[in-house]
């Protein structure tokens, strides 16, 4: 869903700061070993780290990818909570220079046929062609062009603090939609209404969680005859490998809508585990 790209893709890029150096300094500075107060870093710093790393990521070409076991589960819930419908995946997951590829393992426990392995087997060679003849930088600037760097400048962005997640040090960021924003195609009025705050590791760049929804309702059609976006909240958490790398480990998402006159209410959760390094094996552009 697009919903969850634009907030992945938050979580990827860059923040900067809205309140003072002085202010932050005295409600979250850390003393370092003299007793002094250690200051923030400013938010051009953490998009420096932050793009730097994605860098690093997209022109890996030869370096071992993180591979791990995704099993997502999606619900369908009737108007009193109870589960109507049920689909449960599990996915083998391998990051390839930076960009997470899901190859389907399993559905609702039942392995996949001839033929869908099948399918499977081509919808990777395909991937890994693609991500073999991209240009690095302009896939670390346009996040291969599912977001433009304009999108950064749709929100306001706050550095509040330090805080330590899973043993690393990490600075929380919140962010919201700058005012004015609200018009345009459902894309625009989607962003225009998502907020939230996110976990950036301070030495790596990295992202160790991210916490985002919905502030306002979004109509569909013409005076929302179509129906309407309600609700909709996401949280990742994730996990720091050896080397340093955050990978999520729990992902979960609830939304309500309305579509004409039927309301619907979905819950997914993503959780992962068997987390491995594996040899990257790229097919050559043609």
């Amino acid at each position: 869903m697009f919903i969850v790209s634009v907030a992945v893709w938050l979580a990827l890029t860059g923040v900067s700061p809205a309140a003072s150096e002085s202010q932050a300094n005295r409600s979250a500075g850390l003393p370092d070993t003299a007793g002094a107060v250690v200051p923030l870093p400013s938010g051009d710093q953490i998009i420096r780290r932050m793009m730097v790393h994605s860098a690093a990521l997209a022109q890996a070409t030869n370096a071992p990818a993180w591979a791990y076991d995704k099993r997502m589960v999606m619900e369908c819930l009737a108007s009193d909570g109870k589960v109507e419908e049920r689909d449960e995946k599990l996915y083998r997951v391998r990051i390839i220079r930076g960009v997470p590829f899901s190859r389907l393992v399993s559905v609702s426990g039942h392995d996949l046929s001839a033929a869908e392995i099948k399918q499977e087997n081509e919808r990777e060679a395909a991937f890994q062609k693609q991500i073999s003849g991209r240009d690095p930088k302009k896939a670390v600037k346009q996040r291969e062009a599912l977001i433009t760097e304009g999108m950064i400048a749709r929100f306001d962005y706050q550095v509040l603090r330090r805080e330590s997640v899973q043993g690393r040090q990490t600075i929380v960021v919140r962010f919201a939609p700058k005012p004015g924003t609200d018009s345009g195609s459902i894309q625009n009025r989607l962003l225009s209404r998502l907020a939230g705050t996110l976990w950036v590791d301070e030495t790596t760049g990295d992202v160790a969680r991210l916490k985002v929804q919905m502030t306002k309702e979004l109509s569909l059609g013409l005076l929302g005859v179509l129906g309407a976006i309600k609700d909709c909240r996401m949280n990742i958490d994730s996990k720091p490998m050896a080397d340093g790398t955050w990978l999520p480990e729990k992902t979960t998402m609830s939304l309500s809508a309305r579509m004409l006159l039927a309301s619907v209410r979905f819950q997914m959760q993503e959780t992962s585990s068997n987390f491995t390094l594996e040899p990257t094996s790229e097919v050559a552009p043609q």
